[in-house]
């Protein structure tokens, strides 16, 4: 008779892509990712399957997309965290042995506590990233959250990328109406109050002549408080499609929500 086997946890490590943080002392926590009951702790996440997968392909394909967004979350989060799962190994065992004598595979991970750079450390988080829910990654949310780390790193301007992000958000969200109205639909469907949005719209036209996507014959410059105010919008936005993915109720994004421009 030929044996089938199970798999009945899953490792991955948990790990800075800086290195700039340290997660040595935090707490460990527990939760559940889809059909897996999961606990963090010294680096490590254990994921228990819930239900039956008889390969560990098939339990990693399961639980990814989860960890995918938990990244995600975290660096679209206001600590911007840079993190990653890496896999480490999984167990296995045979259903129904011959004899009746229970063989486990392992197939165990390469070691404990928490794998970071050996950069200058500059934050001690005592907790984990929380893994959220109510937030989904989409093939929108990739695509500009890989521009958002890349304006992050100084490879791009931050009016010119906000200006990205809501021409996109317009893309997808504004239907078919047109100019203004179309801006207006967008905001609408991802619960953003009108001034954000028409604020973060002036801002982005500004013509700064030191980083204004435009030019003009009378520059404008950009304040440092509406740089930051910029910076903490577009990243919300960001953040708001995912939400929106997830399908739950959305709490309008508000001027009283962001910081204040002075």
């Amino acid at each position: 008779m030929t044996s089938e086997f199970r798999v009945t946890a899953m490792y991955y490590r948990f790990a800075s892509e800086t290195g700039r943080d340290d997660f040595g002392r935090a707490a460990p926590s527990a939760g559940t990712l889809g059909v897996f009951d999961c606990a963090l702790s010294d680096g490590i996440l254990k994921a228990v399957p819930t239900v039956e997968f008889r390969d560990r392909e098939a339990a990693k394909q399961a639980l990814e997309p989860y960890l995918r967004d938990w990244e995600q979350a975290a660096f679209l989060s206001p600590r911007a965290h840079r993190l990653r799962f890496e896999y480490e190994g999984s167990d296995v065992e045979e259903i129904d042995p011959q004899p009746r004598i229970l063989n486990v595979f392992p197939e165990a991970a390469t070691g404990s506590g928490s794998a970071f750079g050996a950069t200058v450390v500059t934050r001690v988080n005592r907790e984990y990233p929380p893994f959220d829910a109510g937030f989904t990654r989409t093939p929108l949310t990739d695509l500009l959250a890989e521009r958002l780390r890349r304006t992050r790193d100084g490879g791009e301007l931050w009016p010119a990328f906000a200006y990205f992000v809501l021409t996109q958000l317009e893309a997808g969200f504004g239907g078919a109406e047109k100019g203004d109205k179309r801006r207006r639909k967008m905001a609408r469907t991802l619960a953003v109050e009108w001034p954000v949005v028409a604020r973060l719209g002036e801002i982005t036209a500004r013509p700064d002549p030191e980083i204004g996507r435009k030019a003009a014959k009378d520059p404008a410059p950009i304040t440092a408080s509406e740089r930051g105010w910029m910076e903490v919008v577009v990243v919300r936005f960001i953040r708001r499609v995912g939400e929106h993915a997830a399908g739950g109720p959305l709490t309008p994004i508000t001027m009283a929500d962001v910081p204040p421009l002075t």
